[in-house]
């Protein structure tokens, strides 16, 4: 009996030993780029914060999402550990699925932003391209769609 629960005992020790040197991030990670090598996550900085020099507006979705969905994230995750300390999943199939979640809430905040309005400028831009990105939308933040499929969710090493 004391040799098997020294056995569970280290286990758990490995299990949590090993969930404390890894991390979940969300965002827009270095592989996503733009046609003409922009990097998604410039974009979605500009996006986030605004650029007043180039007359674009803040369109926040990343720092509302985090405030309003940082319980039920927490929730997620205690979720996951616990299922991780019990050795019922693993520990990097569980914290990815925990971080997906939380970059799909990110894109379903994406899709709902709709102030402030696009500039006409940018609508008739959008309308008059002259390649395949053409877009009648007059949709904040959804254009050619990669900033929206491109937000995903990784585990590492701290």
């Amino acid at each position: 009996m004391s040799v098997q629960r020294s056995s569970n005992t280290d286990a758990l020790r490995q299990r949590l030993a090993e969930l404390g040197r890894k991390q979940v991030e969300v965002g827009f990670f270095e592989t996503a780029h733009y046609p003409d090598g922009t990097p998604v996550a410039y974009v979605a900085a500009i996006q986030e914060f605004g650029s007043p020099q180039n007359n674009i507006p803040a369109r926040p979705f990343f720092r509302p999402t985090v405030s309003g969905e940082r319980g039920a994230w927490r929730e997620n995750m205690r979720q996951a550990v616990a299922a991780i300390a019990r050795g019922d999943v693993r520990l990097v199939p569980a914290l990815t699925q925990v971080g997906l979640a939380a970059a799909a809430d990110v894109s379903t905040t994406i899709t709902r932003v709709s102030d402030p309005v696009l500039s006409e400028a940018t609508i008739y831009n959008r309308r008059h391209r002259t390649n395949k990105q053409r877009n009648q939308s007059t949709k904040p933040l959804i254009d050619t769609g990669l900033m929206l499929q491109s937000v995903t969710a990784q585990v590492t090493d701290k």
